[in-house]
């Protein structure tokens, strides 16, 4: 049967709609919200809260994913979250969860989705005359200032060796590291917290290491956290992101020679001794797959309702998201690529 020039006219019309869609449409509807291009916020360049994410770049993991990342440089957590939910980034590494829970409890739009350490990265440095816990007892103790992670992580030690951080010490907000190690060094305090890397370099000098908190708080200090917007909205983006950093973390705790040498080869400064050094001190807090510590947020939800922070009404599950974590981890373990 001949078909009219009108249905000709037709017939070809829905062939052509036929093949444009077909092309045009993406099979998988995940990767219509598939972002190529992450920039992600970190607070300091330290090697304990950067090394994983600096492995998944010298080792293509992110490439891999399928994405390019841009690290961008923010001092201080209140001011990254704020730029997180600006939308200035779409991932934020924070180190100290209590920014992200307190902008939660502001009712910012933030979660927890990965937790680099579960535990304390802090070491507390004493002067020359204060070498053991005992020996603080009446002492000043120098943190950041009060309400920062370096204060709660000092109180929460003491209650558990039975000291009253209210009452047989005295905690005094110094400032900066610089600030506290000076301080530590005139005499004019007897002990305080310090990262692994500014904590070796004081050793170094004779001054003596009080307790290692990565061996006792387990409380998760460096997390990965982003706005509910991303999580929506890139959900395939964000499970590649995480996988892409689960890798990071399986070198970063199981390979401590390939894992410095990939942290010089992507910027990350220091004297080689000193970072092995300091690395001994921090990575036994590493997560082997991002998995958040929810006990250990619960003990800081606590402290923040205890200090009148926060209300009671902020739980756990509001803080932590790990559903698309668990996507990650899933298919890793499929893979043979996560045995954990």
């Amino acid at each position: 049967m001949k078909l009219t020039a009108v249905k000709k006219a037709r017939f070809l019309l829905a062939l052509f709609s036929l093949v444009f869609l077909s092309v045009a449409e993406p099979r998988n509807p995940a990767e219509a919200q598939e972002k190529k291009n992450v920039r992600v916020i970190f607070v300091s360049h330290t090697w304990t809260s950067s090394l994983p994410f600096r492995i998944a770049i010298a080792r293509g993991y992110f490439k891999n994913q399928g994405l390019t990342v841009e690290p961008i440089f923010i001092r201080g957590g209140p001011t990254a979250i704020a730029a997180l939910i600006a939308g200035e980034a779409d991932f934020a590494s924070i180190g100290g969860a209590q920014s992200a829970i307190r902008g939660r409890a502001r009712g910012l739009d933030i979660s927890i989705i990965g937790s680099i350490s579960n535990r304390v990265n802090y070491v507390i440095v004493g002067n020359k005359s204060t070498r053991t816990v005992e020996d603080l007892k009446g002492k000043v103790i120098g943190v950041t200032g009060a309400g920062a992670f370096s204060d709660f992580a000092i109180r929460v030690y003491l209650k558990n060796r039975n000291i009253d951080p209210d009452r047989d010490v005295i905690l005094r907000g110094i400032g900066t590291t610089p600030v506290r190690a000076a301080a530590l060094e005139n005499g004019l305090i007897a002990a305080a917290p310090f990262s692994p890397e500014d904590a070796v370099l004081l050793l170094s000098k004779g001054y003596p290491l009080i307790v290692n908190l990565n061996d006792t708080l387990s409380i998760p200090q460096a997390v990965i956290a982003t706005r509910g917007e991303i999580l929506q909205k890139y959900p395939e983006t964000t499970k590649r992101f995480l996988k892409a950093h689960i890798m990071g973390m399986q070198l970063a705790r199981n390979n401590k020679k390939e894992a410095i040498k990939a942290g010089f080869e992507t910027g990350l400064k220091g004297d080689p001794e000193m970072v092995s050094r300091a690395y001994d001190l921090y990575s036994r807090g590493l997560t082997t797959d991002l998995s958040v510590a929810s006990e250990g947020i619960k003990v800081m939800l606590d402290e923040d309702v205890r200090a009148g922070l926060i209300d009671r009404s902020l739980t756990v599950d509001k803080v932590i998201d790990e559903r698309i974590l668990k996507l990650a981890q899933q298919e890793l373990r499929k893979e043979g690529k996560l045995s954990h």
